[in-house]
C-alpha cells in the first residue's frame, strides 16, 4: 500500500488564530457592540468555551445582519465548530461565509482543508482550484492540489502543479517528496529512487524517506537494499511501529523468521494489539 505524505502539517487552533489575525484588521471601523462580541468570543476561545465562544459570535451576527464582516465572523464560527469535533456545521458554516464573500482566501482554504481531511477530494479540489484563479502563486493551493491529483491518479496535473510550485519554491521539500512519490506511483521506480536519494543525501535525518526507498525497493525485488533502509529509518524513529512492522513482513517473506519475530515483538510492545498479529507469529516459528 503506498504510503501518503501529509502535505497539509497544521493544528485546528494554529490555522483558527491565523484566520483572526486577518479578520481583526477588519474589526477596527466597526460599531463597539459589534465588536465587543467578537472580543468576548475570542476570550471564551481562548479558555476552550467553544459553546459560548459561537454564541457571541452570532450575537455579532444578529447586531449587523448585512455587515460585509459577517463573512469573517461566519469563518470564526466554522474553526470553533471543528475544535468541537462538528465537521458537517462547520461545512454549513464555511458556506455562509462564502455566501458573503466568495473569492476569500483564507475561508476558501480552511474549507478546503476541511473537505481534504474528511476525504472529500472533489469538493477539496473546486476550492483549491478557486484559490488559484485568485491567487496563481499560492503555494498552500498548489501542493493540495497536486496532491489531491495524485490520489485521482492524474499524474499529468500533478506534475504540473508540483513543477509550478518548485519554480517558485526551488527547495519545497513537500514538493520534492511529492513528486518523488509521483513517479513511484507512475511505475517508473528508477526516477523515483533517483529522485529520493537526492533528497536523503538533503535531508539525512528524515526517517520517512529511508522507508520510502525501502518500499521502492522491495517492490522492485532488492530486499537488502530495502531491509538497510529500513534499518537506518527505524535508527532515526525507533518507536515508529508501522517501520518496524514493514521490516517484519519484508524479513518474513526473505525467510528471516527469527528477525521477523523480533519485530512483530516489537510492535505489540509499541500498540499493535496482539491478536492482529497472531497468524504471522505462527508462521515465525
Amino acid at each position: 500500500m503506498k504510503k501518503k505524505t501529509n502535505i497539509v502539517q497544521r493544528t485546528e487552533m494554529k490555522r483558527f488564530l491565523s484566520l483572526l489575525v486577518f479578520s481583526f484588521s477588519l474589526f477596527v471601523a466597526g460599531a463597539q457592540t459589534y465588536e465587543s462580541y467578537i472580543e468576548q468570543g475570542l476570550a471564551a476561545v481562548q479558555e476552550k468555551h467553544y459553546d459560548e465562544a459561537i454564541e457571541q459570535f452570532r450575537q455579532a451576527l444578529r447586531t449587523s445582519p448585512d455587515d460585509i464582516r459577517n463573512a469573517l465572523t461566519y469563518a470564526n464560527i466554522d474553526h470553533v465548530q471543528e475544535l468541537k469535533g462538528e465537521q458537517m456545521q462547520a461545512i454549513n458554516s464555511y458556506d455562509m461565509a462564502l455566501g458573503i464573500a466568495p473569492l476569500n482566501v483564507p475561508i476558501l482554504k480552511s474549507q478546503a482543508d476541511l473537505f481534504l481531511t474528511l476525504g472529500n477530494l472533489s469538493k477539496a479540489l473546486l476550492n483549491y482550484s478557486k484559490i488559484l484563479d485568485v491567487a496563481p502563486n499560492n503555494t498552500d493551493a498548489l501542493l493540495s492540489r497536486a496532491y489531491i491529483y495524485q490520489q485521482q491518479r492524474n499524474y499529468q496535473s500533478a506534475k504540473t502543479d508540483y513543477e509550478r510550485l518548485l519554480t517558485l519554491q526551488p527547495n519545497n521539500y513537500a514538493a520534492l517528496l511529492g513528486v518523488a512519490i509521483l513517479f513511484q506511483n507512475a511505475n517508473k521506480p528508477q526516477e523515483a529512487l533517483s529522485r529520493l536519494t537526492l533528497l536523503i543525501d538533503q535531508y539525512p535525518e528524515k526517517a520517512e524517506l529511508y522507508s520510502i526507498r525501502a518500499e521502492i525497493e522491495a517492490e522492485a525485488h532488492q530486499p537488502e537494499l530495502a531491509i538497510m533502509d529500513l534499518d537506518k529509518a527505524i535508527s532515526l524513529e525507533p518507536e515508529n511501529k508501522n517501520m518496524i512492522l514493514t521490516r517484519a513482513y519484508l524479513h518474513l517473506k526473505e525467510g528471516r523468521k527469527y528477525q521477523a519475530k523480533q519485530d512483530f515483538q516489537r510492535a505489540i510492545q509499541l500498540g499493535v494489539p496482539q491478536v492482529q498479529l497472531k497468524e504471522e507469529l505462527k508462521q515465525c516459528k
